[in-house]
């Protein structure tokens, strides 16, 4: 018998669509490498599937990519990421080998078809968190035959970077107590002076809301994790995993504030952190990790930085304003901007 084996997997490109998350009071993909998980579509891939076995006596080994489904799982600090891609070919190579402990390699090309994933790292998210993440994301905003999604764009990436960066850190944020919720009824106390009425009632998004003494990475840390058991106890299962009906009404029950324990977060709080951070990451400018493509600002009619004449076509600020239809260009995003600058370097 073999006496361990690894697999990697690497691949290159070759209804109703707004309905929106609508919930509370408004209307609100995987190659790993170390703790890496990547999420995106292509309508097309090459896969190639390396499986390493260890042989210590004369032993055959055979890898077999069928012409049905090659599921490939691989294993990283936080957990285990299965990939499942839809081959067009059968590929065997079998090595025979005889004599002492051995390590022998066998590697099978095939042509892969329908959604695949495309090479990418996530630097602050583990494996599970990246799973659920890319999850609720696409419940916000789904793929559909209107437009690409929050998988496309690459929302998960813009979290990712975020959550590594200064905003995870809480970098220019007053973090100094005392932590009142927003909307605490009274009579509270607050160094020694009582207020009657309580604290003032205000959305998460404004900002002052945010009254936890942990930064935003343990933020989604704790959020994310809080999820995941809400999920399995409501419904059944870790939340990656739910139906798409599912994985909405879960997202629904954080927004009402439903679950009763939530690792001592406020569940809407989580929620609208999770909406608006999808949405900064769909619509933002691709240099901050998402947005991808510009696919967000493409779906909305957002032209960037293109003032009417970046791809040649030969129009004017003034003459797009006093334009009696408007003109959809294509965009332009700040890192194509700075290399015109430049002068393409």
């Amino acid at each position: 018998m073999a006496d361990s084996s690894s697999n990697t997997t690497s691949s290159g490109s070759g209804g109703d669509r707004r309905n929106f998350l609508k919930i509370g009071a408004g209307v609100v993909g995987g190659l790993i490498v170390g703790a890496a998980v990547t999420y995106a579509a292509k309508p097309s891939t090459m896969s190639t599937v390396t499986n390493t076995e260890s042989l210590t006596s004369t032993e055959q080994l055979t890898t077999t990519l069928p012409g049905g489904t090659s599921t490939v799982t691989s294993t990283a600090p936080g957990g285990t990421t299965t990939v499942t891609s839809t081959a067009t070919s059968t590929s065997t190579a079998t090595s025979t080998v005889t004599g002492p402990a051995t390590t022998v390699t066998s590697t099978s090309t095939v042509t892969s078809t329908g959604t695949g994933q495309a090479v990418g790292a996530l630097q602050s998210l583990g494996v599970q968190e990246a799973a659920i993440v890319a999850a609720a994301a696409e419940t916000i905003i789904p793929t559909d035959s209107n437009g690409p999604g929050a998988k496309e764009a690459g929302v998960i990436y813009f979290i990712d970077k975020q959550l590594g960066s200064d905003y995870g850190r809480n970098a220019g944020m007053y973090m100094q107590g005392p932590f009142i919720q927003a909307g605490t009824q009274g009579p509270i106390t607050v160094d020694g002076i009582t207020y009657s009425a309580g604290s003032q009632a205000m959305p998460y998004v404004a900002g002052m809301a945010y009254q936890y003494p942990i930064d935003l990475r343990t933020f989604w840390r704790f959020g994310l994790a809080a999820l995941e058991t809400y999920a399995n106890s409501a419904y059944g299962g870790n939340f990656e995993t739910l139906s798409a009906a599912n994985q909405k009404a879960c997202l629904q029950d954080l927004f009402n504030n439903k679950p009763t324990s939530f690792n001592e977060i406020k569940p809407s709080d989580f929620a609208s952190e999770l909406f608006f951070m999808t949405w900064s990451g769909y619509l933002m400018d691709p240099m901050y990790g998402g947005n991808q493509g510009m696919v967000g600002w493409s779906y909305v009619g957002f032209n960037g930085l293109n003032q009417g004449n970046f791809y040649g076509e030969g129009m004017t600020p003034q003459q797009l304003m006093l334009a009696t239809t408007p003109t959809k260009l294509k965009p332009v995003s700040l890192a194509q901007f700075q290399a015109e600058l430049s002068g393409g370097t």
